[in-house]
Formats: structure tokens, sequence, C-alpha cells
């Protein structure tokens, strides 16, 4: 198993990719990311573990906008 921290600019579209992961298998935790950096609007991720490159291909499916992501230990 991979664990991903995906960024969103809204809460709205962290919770909608947290429900289109888990409904497929996946797991994801929401956090509000404490000091957001310029351009990362209200700064939510996504603490997700599974098959990353799966879950980022059902987000893009999806239209789930995310700001970036960076793979973790």
């Amino acid at each position: 198993m991979n664990k991903a921290i995906i960024k969103f600019s809204s809460v709205t579209y962290a919770l909608k990719a947290k429900d289109v992961i888990t409904d497929n298998g996946g797991k994801a935790q929401i956090r509000k990311n404490p000091n957001p950096k310029k351009g990362e609007g209200c700064g939510y991720s996504l603490i997700a573990v599974g098959n990353i490159s799966r879950i980022i291909s059902l987000l893009d499916t999806n239209k789930i906008k995310y700001t970036g992501y960076e793979m973790v230990r």
C-alpha cells in the first residue's frame, strides 16, 4: 500500500474526493493544512492510502480538482 497527501483548494473538493476514494476501496482522511501556501485556497488535503495512481485516476475521471500531491512514507 502506498500513502500520499493530496491537496485541494477547498473543503468541498476534499469531501468529494474522500467519498470517491472510499467508495472504490481506498482509505482517506481529511485534514486542514495549518499554513496553506499562496494558491492553495482554504488549504485542505487528504491523506490517501491505497493504489495512488488509481486514486489520482479516479479523481481525474470524476473531475475532482486537486492542486497537487506528494508521496509519503
